[in-house]
């Protein structure tokens, strides 16, 4: 385990095993790899929480085609401030745009982001007066 986590650590992260759906979206002549995940939330140690954001990258990086538009978006229940593995992928060597506030996070890479992100208002989210999220959408417009 190269984490070195002890047994209360590994089973909290065993207990909610969390997967990152992946679809290629085709956009007229080209395709866009579009990524969502709900990371792991582990307060105590956050370093599950990067684990499970480098292992999505990592896996998003190594399915794109050449020079293919790529998104990641969802909830990474870690802040830019807080995160290693954002820092990394907000790096030139990876190439993914610079993460906005918060947790909920849309980054891009070879897309020009026109605007954003914004977090949905709640009067937005709402559905026969129900709030449908405790989180609020974050949109992000690109090209």
């Amino acid at each position: 385990d190269w984490l070195e986590l002890d047994v209360r650590a590994r089973l909290a992260w065993a207990k909610e095993r969390r997967v990152s759906q992946v679809v290629r979206v085709a956009d007229g002549e080209r395709t866009i790899l579009v990524s969502n995940l709900h990371a792991t939330s582990y307060p105590p140690d956050e370093r599950l929480t990067d684990a499970e954001l480098l292992r999505a990258f990592t896996y998003v990086d190594g399915i794109a085609l050449p020079e293919e538009p790529v998104a990641v978006a969802g909830d990474f229940n870690v802040t830019y401030e807080r995160s290693r593995t954002l820092h990394d992928v907000a790096d030139p060597e990876w190439g993914f745009s610079e993460p906005g506030p918060g947790i909920d996070q849309v980054l891009v890479r070879d897309l020009a982001v026109d605007s954003g992100p914004v977090r949905w208002p709640d009067e937005r989210r709402r559905a026969h007066g129900a709030l449908l999220s405790d989180h609020a959408p974050v949109e992000v417009v690109v090209t």
